[in-house]
């Protein structure tokens, strides 16, 4: 991982083995999706703890594959992905390419502020079930573009607007932590810290931080080992969670990893 991670300057610590990566915003996530899923061939289910689903479309397609085997394409564009993933996406739709390019094939979304967890596609032993679908569109300079496919998949709003996103399924902690253990994906753990504290939040951040570790608690623990966790801080480019608060929910959540997998 080092040499990605020289082009990758994000804060690295490790958990008892689990590589546990700072960054800020939630976008610069992929590149260790796409990683991840190159090193073990294996498509990853995504467990997001975050205030904002991140599920919208309308997003750059990567260079033409040219008819070229899927891992060895996506294992040359990794230099590529620092550009796109900071540039070319942004922190509202950079799932809808992991999605695209079989990197996420379920993604489970739990909002802490609101006690809500939603599945988009759910993890099945080593099989997926229902994961949203994609279609690729060019516009008529040649450009390519990602759009979740309203003929495959249910959609929340115009297909044709930037800010659509799959229909999600509710299920509960049972149906989570069911599929857990069963699942024979690696998970990948992302945790916006806005879930914990927010900037349309009231009250001191003490008490809602504390509720809000005890609500997501269980989550952690369904999930045996992760392939990796992600904690994104939300300042740039523009702030979800207030400043003077941020350093103080990154040493809570990290208390909370440690505690769960140390």
């Amino acid at each position: 991982m080092s040499a990605f991670a020289d082009r990758f300057p994000h804060v690295m610590l490790d958990i008892n083995g689990i590589k546990t990566i700072i960054v800020d915003p939630h976008n610069e996530i992929m590149p260790y999706w796409f990683m991840e899923f190159l090193r073990c061939k294996y498509s990853l289910i995504a467990l997001r703890i975050d205030a904002h689903h991140d599920m919208f479309h309308c997003c750059p397609a990567l260079p033409a594959r040219e008819g070229r085997e899927r891992h060895h394409h996506l294992q040359r564009l990794l230099p590529y992905l620092q550009q796109y993933s900071r540039s070319l996406v942004n922190e509202g739709n950079f799932t809808c390419p992991a999605f695209h390019y079989g990197v996420i094939r379920a993604l489970y979304h739990y909002h802490p502020g609101r006690e809500r967890l939603e599945a988009y596609g759910r993890a099945s032993g080593s099989e997926t079930k229902d994961p949203p679908k994609t279609r690729e569109k060019s516009d008529p300079g040649g450009s390519r573009w990602i759009f979740w496919d309203g003929g495959e998949t249910d959609l929340a709003g115009d297909e044709a607007s930037p800010k659509t996103a799959p229909l999600p399924r509710r299920i509960s902690r049972h149906d989570f932590q069911r599929d857990m253990q069963d699942c024979l994906h690696p998970v990948a753990v992302g945790i916006d810290l806005d879930g914990f504290y927010g900037n349309d939040d009231r009250g001191p951040v003490e008490m809602l931080l504390r509720k809000r570790i005890e609500a997501v608690r269980p989550l952690l623990l369904a999930v045996s080992r992760p392939a990796f966790i992600c904690l994104a801080r939300s300042q740039t480019p523009r702030s979800y969670i207030p400043e003077r608060a941020v350093d103080l929910v990154q040493r809570a959540v990290l208390g909370l990893i440690r505690e769960i997998y140390g």
